[in-house]
C-alpha cells in the first residue's frame, strides 16, 4: 500500500488534503515504509541466524540421540560422562569413545556380562532389566580404581577404554557425573527429550534437503537440455571464427606486452640516465655545480616567459638532448645484447675515443677555470666570443652538421680532435705547465688566441661543412673476410671492453688487439672449444692456459681468459721485438715455429689469420713501420742494461703502433 492509496482513502472519508499537507503526508509515509523495509531486513537476518543456531544445536543432539541408541545409555548419562571426563583430565570425545567400546564389548561377547559381574560391576537392576550403560560404565570405573594401575590398565585395554579415560576414572569421575545430573535437574533440562526433538527436527530438515536436491537436479537437467543446443551453436561459432578470435587475442596480448615493455624500458633507462648524471655531477667541483644550477634556472625562466621556446637556441639544444637520450637508450640496448635500431659495433671504438676526448677537454677546462680565477672571469671571456660573429658561424655549422648527419654524428666530431690532443699535451709538458695553464699562456701571447681557430686546429674540421662532406668522418676500407662476432659475442665484448682497454694499457698492447683476437678466435663465444682442444674466448690450449696461471675451467671465464691472453700476447710481442705480425703469427702457429722457420714458411691458415686480426683493429693499415730509436743508458751491469733496452724497445714499438693507428683512425 503506497502513499497515494492512503490519500485516496482519507479523501473518501471526507478529509481535505492541500498540497503542503499532501507532501508532508507522502514524506511521512515514505519514511515509515523505508523503516518497515529495514525492519523486515533485520528480522529476516535474525531469522536466518536463529535457523543456523537451531540447526547447529539440533545436529549435536541428533548425534547424541543415535549414540544413545547404539550404546544403550541415556543421552543425559552420555552428557554426564563427558562433563566428568573433561573435569578429570580427559575429554568428552574420549569418554564417549570408551563408552562405545564398552557397549560393543557387551554386544559382541556372550560372556561379557558375567565377566563384569565377576569384577564386581552390577549390570542389571532389581527387576532384572539391563541398567543404563552410562551407570555400568561408572561402575567399571569404580572397580578399576581399586586395582593396581598395571592390572587396571590390562582390564581397560580388554574393554576398549583408552588410558586417559582410565586415569580420569581413577581420579573420581563419578563425583562429577552426579554434579552434572544435579545441575540439569535444577535447570529443568531433560537431555533425552531434547535429543528426541532434535532428531525429529534433523529428520525433517534432511527430508527437506533431499526434496530441495531433487528440485535442483530437475531444474538443472531441464536447463541442461535447453542449453545443450546453445552451447553447440557457440562451439560451432568459435570453431568457425577461431582464426579471427586467435588473431584478436594475440594482437591484444602482444599490445599489452609491448606497452609493458615500453614503459619498463623508459623507466629503466631514466633510472640508468639518472645514475650516470648523478655520478657525473658528483665529479664536478662546487663552482661548476653552482654555474650549472644558475643556467638551469635561466633556462626554466626562459621556458616560462617565451612561448617560442622550441624555436630558440636553448629550445633546439633541449630537443637535441631528447634525441641524444633516445640514441643513448638504443646504445644501451645494444650493449646489453638486445635488438637495437643501429648497429653500434662499428661505432663503438669511435664512441670510446669521443668519450675519452671529452673527458680530457673537460679536465683541461677545469684546469683553465682554476687558472683564470674561477667561472666569473671565464664568463666574461665567453661573453666576448658570444658577441662576435664566430658564435653565429659555429652555431650555424653545428646545426647544418646535425641536420645532415643526425645528433650522434655531430657529437662525435670530437673523435678527430683526439688525433691532435697528444701534441697539445706534449707542448704543455715542454713548458713545464699544465694543459690548462698552457692554453691561458697562449691567450696572453702577442698573437690573440681564438677559440674557434684552436678548435679547427685541433680537430681539423671546418664547422661550415655541408652535410655531405666526408671530411667529418672519412670512410674506411674493409678487408675482405673480416671476422664478425655473433650477436651474443658482440654483447659480451661490449660489456668486456673497459677490462680489455685496461689490460692493453697495463701490458703495453696496441689498442683493440684483445677484442680483435677474441673475434677472430671465437667470434666472442666464451664457451668455444676447437677440434684441437683450444678453449674459451681466446682459444687457449690447456697447456698454455696452465702456464699462464689458469686452473680448472677458468679458460671459459671471459675475464680470466682475457687476463691470460693479454699476458701471453705481451710475452710474444716482447719475444718478437715488438713486431705485431710476428706476434700474431706466434699466437696462431706457435712461437717455436715462427723462430725456427720464419714468416716465409707460414701455413695458409696463419697467413690468413694475421690480416683477419688486424682488420678489426682501429686504424689498421698494411704499410710497414720504420723507426730508429737511440737510448742513452750510463753505467750498470751489462745484463741490466740489455734488459732495460729491451723493455724500452717494446714500449716504443707499442707507442708507435698506437700513434700509427690513431693517426689514421
Amino acid at each position: 500500500m503506497n502513499a497515494e492509496t492512503l490519500k485516496d482513502f482519507l479523501i473518501s472519508l471526507g478529509f481535505d488534503v492541500d498540497d503542503v499537507g499532501a507532501r508532508k503526508f507522502e514524506t511521512v509515509v515514505a519514511g515509515v515504509t523505508a523503516n518497515v523495509l529495514k525492519l523486515g531486513t533485520v528480522v529476516e537476518a535474525a531469522a536466518g541466524t536463529v535457523l543456523l543456531f537451531t540447526t547447529k544445536i539440533a545436529a549435536g543432539l541428533d548425534d547424541l540421540y543415535w549414540a544413545s541408541q547404539r550404546t544403550g545409555a541415556s543421552v543425559a548419562g552420555i552428557r554426564a560422562l563427558g562433563y566428568a571426563a573433561s573435569q578429570t583430565g580427559s575429554n568428552a570425545e574420549a569418554a564417549r569413545g570408551s563408552l562405545e567400546s564398552l557397549a560393543r564389548f557387551m554386544r559382541n561377547n556372550p560372556g561379557a556380562e558375567g565377566f563384569l559381574n565377576r569384577l564386581g560391576v552390577q549390570t542389571r537392576d532389581a527387576s532384572g532389566n539391563m541398567r543404563d550403560m552410562s551407570a555400568v560404565f561408572t561402575g567399571v570405573g569404580q572397580q578399576l580404581s581399586k586395582m593396581p594401575y598395571y592390572r587396571a590398565n590390562q582390564y581397560a585395554q580388554m574393554l576398549g577404554i583408552d588410558e586417559n579415560t582410565l586415569m580420569a576414572m581413577r581420579r573420581g569421575m563419578g563425583t562429577f557425573s552426579a554434579e552434572y545430573s544435579a545441575m540439569a535437574k535444577t535447570i529443568g533440562y531433560n537431555a533425552d527429550q531434547a535429543a528426541v526433538g532434535s532428531n525429529r527436527f534433523m529428520t525433517s530438515l534432511r527430508d527437506f534437503s533431499a526434496m530441495a536436491g531433487m528440485a535442483r537436479d530437475k531444474i538443472g537437467s531441464n536447463l541442461a537440455n535447453g542449453l545443450a543446443g546453445s552451447i553447440d551453436s557457440l562451439r560451432k561459432q568459435i570453431l568457425d571464427n577461431f582464426p579471427k578470435i586467435e588473431d584478436t587475442i594475440t594482437r591484444g596480448v602482444r599490445g599489452l606486452l609491448w606497452l609493458a615493455d615500453t614503459i619498463g624500458r623508459v623507466v629503466f633507462r631514466l633510472i640508468q640516465a639518472a645514475g650516470d648524471i648523478r655520478e657525473w655531477w658528483n665529479e664536478l667541483d662546487k663552482g661548476t655545480q653552482q654555474l650549472i644550477e644558475i643556467f638551469g634556472a635561466l633556462v626554466f625562466a626562459w621556458k616560462l616567459l617565451n612561448s617560442a621556446f622550441l624555436t630558440s637556441p636553448i629550445g633546439i639544444i633541449t630537443a637535441l638532448a631528447g634525441g641524444i637520450l633516445l640514441l643513448y637508450d638504443d646504445y644501451k640496448t645494444w650493449k646489453e645484447g638486445g635488438k637495437s635500431l643501429i648497429d653500434w659495433a662499428k661505432w663503438e671504438p669511435d664512441i670510446e675515443k669521443a668519450i675519452a676526448a671529452i673527458k680530457t677537454i673537460i679536465s683541461w677546462l677545469g684546469e683553465g677555470v682554476k687558472a683564470v680565477g674561477g667561472w666569473n672571469n671565464v664568463l666574461k671571456g665567453l661573453a666576448t666570443y658570444v658577441a662576435g660573429a664566430w658564435a653565429v658561424k659555429m652555431l650555424s655549422g653545428i646545426l647544418r652538421v646535425s641536420k645532415g648527419f643526425g645528433p650522434i654524428l655531430a657529437a662525435m666530431a670530437a673523435i678527430n680532435a683526439w688525433n691532435k690532443v697528444g701534441s697539445v699535451e706534449d707542448e704543455a709538458k715542454k713548458r713545464g705547465v699544465s694543459v690548462g695553464q698552457y692554453l691561458i699562456d697562449r691567450q696572453k701571447e702577442k698573437t690573440p688566441f681564438s677559440l674557434s681557430s684552436w678548435i679547427q686546429e685541433v680537430t681539423g674540421l671546418d664547422f661550415s661543412l655541408h652535410a655531405g662532406n666526408e671530411g667529418l668522418f672519412p670512410s674506411r676500407g674493409m678487408a675482405s673476410g673480416k671476422p664478425r662476432p655473433t650477436k651474443e659475442g658482440a654483447a659480451l665484448l661490449g660489456w668486456l671492453s673497459p677490462t680489455l682497454d685496461k689490460l692493453e694499457a697495463l701490458y703495453h698492447l696496441p689498442d683493440g688487439l684483445l677484442k680483435s683476437v677474441a673475434i677472430t678466435e671465437s667470434a666472442g663465444n666464451p664457451n668455444a672449444v676447437s677440434g684441437a682442444g683450444a678453449q674459451g674466448l681466446f682459444q687457449l690450449m690447456p697447456g698454455t692456459a696452465r702456464d699462464l696461471g689458469l686452473r680448472g675451467n677458468e679458460a671459459f671465464d671471459p675475464i680470466k681468459s682475457a687476463q691470460a691472453a693479454a699476458k701471453y700476447l705481451a710475452q710474444l710481442l716482447k719475444a718478437n721485438g715488438g713486431d705485431l705480425d710476428k706476434t700474431l703469427a706466434s699466437y696462431n702457429w706457435g712461437i717455436g715455429n715462427v723462430q725456427k722457420y720464419g714468416m716465409g714458411l707460414m701455413p695458409q691458415q696463419t697467413r690468413e689469420y694475421v690480416p683477419k686480426v688486424l682488420s678489426n683493429m682501429p686504424g689498421h693499415t698494411t704499410h710497414k713501420l720504420e723507426q730508429n730509436n737511440t737510448y742513452y743508458i750510463y753505467g750498470g751491469d751489462p745484463k741490466e742494461i740489455g734488459r732495460e733496452v729491451g723493455q724500452r724497445q717494446v714500449s716504443a714499438n707499442a707507442q708507435v703502433m698506437r700513434t700509427n693507428q690513431n693517426g689514421r683512425g
